[in-house]
């Protein structure tokens, strides 16, 4: 049986408010940041604070709202409606709407769960994001399967000057991997560029074929190592940046449900020879 350490929430400050929540043992975060190191990922449980999650949640929906309406005027672009189409925006999007501010992102990650389990992963306590690499999807398995991404590695198309990355993933909407998509992870930290689907002529997902890994030639290196958790808000899976995963979507799936990735990477974990100042306006520091 898979089973994945349980944190808790440590007391972040969310605007200057103090969230009250139970401390997390040195030795819990030590198994967790181990786990992550042996099998790839971890799930934390009450994770994060509601508020911001909240917060989060409304922004995504006025974007997704304020994008539909352009579409169905034809104010916008292939690429806009191809996202659309494919519930995908960043925090970036967020931010550059006018829809929320970058400070909500320290809020949220100092002094919880998923930045002490950085600090025991790491070490140390420099930590950052890029802004427009943290996403969000909107999921609506009744209206299209298009949203829907394939066994895939975010080091696919990760900036290369950032090895090493933790992605906490979170739902913003209660039943994902129970009544509504969740997300199914491979037991195993894996290997950079993991072999890839050969399609031919043919085609799955255009959005997607170019990433999409086969489940059988997972099974063929790592067995049948899959993890799919069911959530509660608040919680969180968290993962390496070379573990293989998916979209977990079954037919008795049918409420939508959105999903934030908090995408993490050290400061003192860069590419050899690279400064954070070079990363450029789009990094911001969250420890």
């Amino acid at each position: 049986m898979l089973t994945a350490a349980v944190l808790r929430l440590g007391s972040p400050v969310f605007f200057g408010v103090e969230m009250a929540s139970e401390d997390v043992a040195v030795d819990d975060l030590k198994k967790a940041a181990e786990e992550v190191r042996d099998l790839g990922s971890t799930v934390l449980r009450e994770a994060w604070p509601l508020e911001p999650l909240g917060t989060l949640r409304q922004a995504i929906e006025a974007f997704c709202d304020i994008r539909r309406r352009k579409i169905l005027d034809g104010d916008t672009s292939p690429h806009a409606r191809m996202y659309a189409t494919h519930g995908i925006g960043t925090f970036g999007a967020l931010v550059n709407a006018g829809l929320i501010h970058r400070e909500v992102l320290p809020a949220m990650f100092r002094g919880g769960a998923f930045h002490r389990l950085c600090q025991a992963y790491w070490g140390g306590d420099d930590f950052y994001v890029a802004i427009n690499r943290l996403g969000f999807r909107n999921h609506h398995p009744i209206q299209s399967d298009r949203s829907f991404i394939p066994y895939h590695q975010d080091s696919y198309t990760q900036d290369v000057r950032t090895p090493q990355v933790l992605n906490c993933w979170i739902p913003l909407d209660p039943g994902a991997g129970r009544d509504a998509p969740g997300l199914e992870v491979v037991r195993h930290p894996c290997r950079p560029d993991f072999p890839r689907k050969d399609f031919g002529l043919r085609s799955e997902n255009a959005a997607y074929d170019n990433i999409t890994i086969d489940r059988a030639r997972i099974v063929e290196e790592y067995g049948e190592q899959f993890m799919a958790p069911e959530f509660e808000v608040g919680d969180g899976l968290v993962f390496s940046e070379n573990v293989i995963h998916r979209t977990y979507v079954t037919e008795g799936m049918t409420r939508p449900r959105i999903n934030f990735e908090f995408r993490v990477f050290s400061g003192a974990h860069l590419r050899p020879g690279v400064q954070i100042a070079e990363l450029g306006p789009l990094v911001e520091r969250v420890s």
